[in-house]
């Protein structure tokens, strides 16, 4: 077995490995790869372990580090969606996860895998090569077999009565149209991480370049002709819908929710297309509290706990990070 990394990977055999995987999501193609390497200021590594000819394990890896003097205490690799391997094959996994950390112990503080799939049967080897089980949550959205209106009867109550409210007193939801929309959509969003979420967002170059990749699709919402929120979800085709960004103008209107509106437009999109799930991407750690899992909650999905694996490759850095980031979010 042998490690590959970006242009010496083969994408005819990154693409053989992905079909049909129980672990493939858009997060770890070639088109997701190339999309993060094209926006400014942003970096993604591939690395693939070929075995007689074939892959038998991949992963991309978002290089991530927040702006300023932060940077350097927060640099680390997400694998977004967790590592694409044959099942039939655990040790390829297992020395991807070990040549990673070789390879890229001088670039990041940490890695982390954000997993989007059941990774039981690898917890041991896992944690036997140094990852810790972190244990989050996430919805899962069921589409397959079901139509619109079976969707909406699984929903919480209310989430159905405001979805409604909304479509009778005229907000609509379509696939963007154009940058301009694309633009306004940013401009809510960036208001949202701003003054209530207090996170770090991707640039506007971010946005417009998943836009043009087309590594999924963009939903505005509008009313009397104003986008009033929208989503942005990576789509992996017949396959799964991701929950990546959505958003919608707070207390827009009394009978209008545009963010119910604008998950709405990709369970659509997904039921219109065959796709099996919508995925919610996180619902916080099962061991803390977080808001944001009952909203997710209330669209009837199933409640998951796949969690995160970390590796942590410079102890004293990633300690120092941690508590330099709580004293600055303290002090902001």
């Amino acid at each position: 077995m042998k490690l590959l990394l970006n242009t010496e990977i083969d994408r005819y055999k990154w693409d053989d490995l992905l079909k049909e995987n129980p672990f493939s999501s858009p997060f770890q193609t070639y088109n997701y790869y190339d999309f993060i390497n094209a926006v400014p200021g942003y970096r993604a590594v591939a690395a693939a372990i070929e075995h007689k000819g074939r892959y038998c394990a991949l992963a991309v890896i978002t290089l991530q580090r927040e702006r300023g003097i932060k940077g350097y205490f927060s640099r680390r690799g997400i694998i977004y969606g967790g590592p694409v391997f044959d099942p039939d094959c655990p040790e390829a996994n297992e020395l991807l996860l070990v040549k990673l950390v070789e390879v890229m112990r001088n670039h990041v503080i940490y890695f982390e895998t954000r997993n989007l799939f059941d990774y039981g049967k690898q917890m041991e080897s896992f944690k036997q090569l140094g990852w810790k089980y972190v244990p989050y949550q996430n919805f899962q959205l069921k589409l397959s077999g079901k139509s619109l209106e079976n969707i909406y009867s699984g929903m919480d109550y209310n989430r159905r009565r405001e979805i409604k409210l909304s479509i009778k007193e005229g907000a609509i939801y379509a696939e963007c149209q154009n940058e301009k929309e694309l633009k306004e959509l940013y401009c809510i969003l960036s208001g949202l991480y701003k003054d209530r979420v207090r996170l770090p967002l991707p640039s506007f170059d971010f946005f417009n370049a998943f836009y043009q990749f087309g590594i999924g699709k963009v939903f505005i919402v509008k009313h009397n002709d104003v986008v009033i929120g929208g989503s942005i979800f990576p789509i992996l085709a017949n396959r799964a819908i991701y929950t990546f960004y959505y958003c919608g103008i707070r207390n827009y209107h009394k009978k209008i929710f545009p963010t119910h509106l604008a998950v709405l437009a990709a369970i659509e999109y997904g039921v219109n297309n065959n796709l099996a799930v919508l995925d919610f991407m996180g619902a916080g750690r099962s061991d803390l509290e977080y808001g944001v899992r009952k909203y997710k909650k209330e669209f009837g999905g199933e409640l998951v706990e796949h969690g995160r694996f970390i590796q942590v490759t410079q102890p004293f850095l990633y300690s120092l990070g941690k508590a330099g980031l709580k004293l600055m979010a303290k002090l902001t």
